[in-house]
């Protein structure tokens, strides 16, 4: 009987501390759909909601895609995509042009968004300098773009141009019991506007083809519709 009671309280503990450790956060956010495309959440501990798609490619070559807009008119930007692309050691990648699609199914509309440049890590680019692009903030003050500044170069990111070509580099770091967890690592680019004036309720977006060790893959639609979400997320994050 009083094991029964024992495990009776733990349960009961451990309940109560599910409880008050996450809570109902109600939010909107743009749904990605893609044939063979898997959903996840870049929240903390992989909580929130489902608004970023991973697609896979042959050699290793992983692309993770989310996109939204708001209806207000932000001092910055109202509409964004940003990917990330990675790849396995020395897998070559290149972008086939520098713009991203955007078309409102719901009316027709389209816009050409340009790519301005790409995020990468110094490991790896192989490129000149010529092709490293400086940044600069014109509404922040000269300190903080100093500061900035010196952060990318203490953690080794530049930018470059859009049509550079990235090898993908593996990485790993230990975990417990004396394993190791591998993670592979390329590129990644943000395209954003003020041009949308309303929120788009299904729109899709089409990004540049992606020359993976010199084979040209096109990746097509991938669409995007606007849900209500009400998910678990844990307050301790």
């Amino acid at each position: 009987m009083q094991l029964d009671r024992l495990v009776l309280i733990i349960k009961v503990l451990l309940f109560v501390t599910t409880l008050s450790s996450c809570a109902p956060v109600p939010r909107d956010f743009h749904k990605p759909i893609y044939e063979g495309g898997t959903l996840v959440s870049s929240g903390c501990g992989s909580s929130g909601p489902p608004e970023t798609i991973v697609i896979k490619l042959k050699e290793g070559v992983e692309i993770k895609v989310r996109s939204s807009n708001s209806a207000s008119n932000s001092e910055f930007f109202n509409f964004y995509v940003k990917t990330y692309i990675s790849a396995p050691d020395d897998v070559a990648l290149q972008l086939d042009n520098d713009f991203v699609i955007i078309k409102d199914n719901l009316t027709d509309k389209s816009w050409k968004l340009k790519i301005e440049y790409l995020t990468t890590s110094k490991q790896n680019y192989l490129g000149s300098d010529d092709s490293i692009v400086e940044i600069t903030y014109p509404t922040l003050s000269q300190k903080v773009q100093d500061k900035i500044k010196n952060s990318r170069q203490d953690s080794e990111y530049i930018n470059v141009t859009p049509l550079s070509e990235i090898v993908g580099r593996t990485h790993s770091y230990d975990v417990a019991f004396g394993g190791k967890r591998y993670f592979n690592t390329g590129l990644w680019f943000n395209v954003s506007t003020r041009k949308m004036k309303s929120q788009f309720e299904n729109f899709s977006v089409y990004l540049p083809s992606i020359i993976i060790n010199g084979n040209k893959i096109n990746l097509g639609e991938i669409k995007f519709i606007h849900v209500k979400y009400i998910g678990i997320d844990p307050l301790n994050c």
